[in-house]
């Protein structure tokens, strides 16, 4: 068996391990008492050079690994604790957050603080960029400039956002991005975000029928035209209409404008899902279901999410279907199903 195996399975349980090998890989590699072919394969970047030493098909094909590019001194890794942060922490975000010289987060409860804190005494929360009542937008260019002051202060940065860092989450996608234009090394890890435990939750899958999914401010200010065959996801309908931040709740004036919105698509028997995934271990989510007449802004908050099954069902294009059996019988491979089969 690969050592390079074992080495990676313990990799991917043990966050002191990852978080070593995040500071030092070589030596991490050396202390592990890789084999030099596989440390050669794993040096490759290819996916395909793995495989075959996992496989144990013997010596890479790889080419000599070329000369390291050299990087400007510091880095920024984007980490998301998740939803629930109990349970729902990757090991390798810890190990990010934990060897980062500079750990600064956002996120929405004291647990998820307390775990960062401990893993990083060091780390520092952006929530103070937050105005009450000001422009959310001004504050999240202040955190991208926090954020970038690390970076180019030759620091290993590490920011971490609650949920899955890549959702409705502005910061992380700029600093990324102005970081990799200023020639620092900037990605990004996945987490677990509300729609992840909205589909566990509500038991439904993305893929049967597909899913449209919108924020629900830009969905009203849009032209969007909604297939009703297929699943619809509104996010932040608790903050529609209102860009400001406001830590006692929001401006919903617009709220019954969604509602309206909504009724050109849906008749008003159609059931509506509120949706707030669970914060905390041994907590359940919170799943209000009612029809569209009856949403008001009484029924959400600034965590709420919403979920429309679909109303109608789907139409089958004969056209296509045709042009598919007949692609399938020229090569002899399985015909698709045709309507009413």
């Amino acid at each position: 068996m690969a050592e390079i195996r074992r080495f990676m399975a313990e990799l991917a349980i043990s966050a002191s391990r990852l978080g070593r090998y995040v500071r030092s890989p070589a030596a991490e590699l050396k202390a592990a008492r890789i084999p030099d072919n596989e440390i050669a394969a794993l040096a490759s970047g290819r996916a395909i050079d793995l495989w075959q030493v996992l496989l144990g098909n013997g010596e890479t094909a790889a080419p000599p690994p070329a000369a390291p590019v050299a990087q400007k001194p510091g880095s920024l890794a984007v980490v998301g604790t998740g939803i629930r942060v109990v349970g729902q922490l990757t090991v390798e975000a810890i190990a990010w957050m934990k060897e980062a010289d500079e750990l600064v987060y956002l996120v929405a409860d004291p647990i998820a603080e307390e775990v960062i804190t401990q893993l990083n005494p060091k780390a520092l929360s952006l929530r103070g960029y937050y105005g009450e009542g000001q422009g959310r937008m001004g504050s999240y260019e202040a955190m991208v400039d926090h954020i970038l002051s690390c970076v180019r202060g030759g620091k290993r940065t590490c920011a971490a956002f609650y949920g899955h860092p890549g959702v409705f989450a502005y910061p992380s996608h700029e600093s990324i991005r102005r970081a990799r234009t200023e020639g620092y090394t900037a990605f990004m890890l996945p987490g677990i975000s509300a729609e992840d435990c909205l589909f566990a939750d509500l038991g439904v899958d993305p893929c049967v029928n597909g899913t449209q999914t919108y924020e629900a401010s830009d969905f009203l200010l849009h032209e969007r035209t909604i297939d009703t065959s297929s699943q619809l996801i509104l996010w932040q309908v608790g903050v529609v209409g209102d860009f400001t931040y406001r830590g006692q709740g929001y401006d919903l004036r617009g709220f019954p404008l969604l509602v309206q919105r909504l009724l050109e698509f849906y008749p008003p028997s159609q059931e509506v899902v509120l949706y707030e995934a669970a914060l905390f271990l041994g907590c359940p989510p919170t799943i209000q279901r009612l029809q569209l007449s009856q949403l008001t802004a009484e029924y959400v908050n600034a965590a709420t999410t919403m979920y429309i099954a679909p109303a109608r069902p789907t139409t089958p294009s004969a056209r296509m279907q045709y042009a598919l059996r007949d692609v399938q019988q020229a090569t002899g491979a399985q015909q698709a199903p045709q309507n009413g089969e």
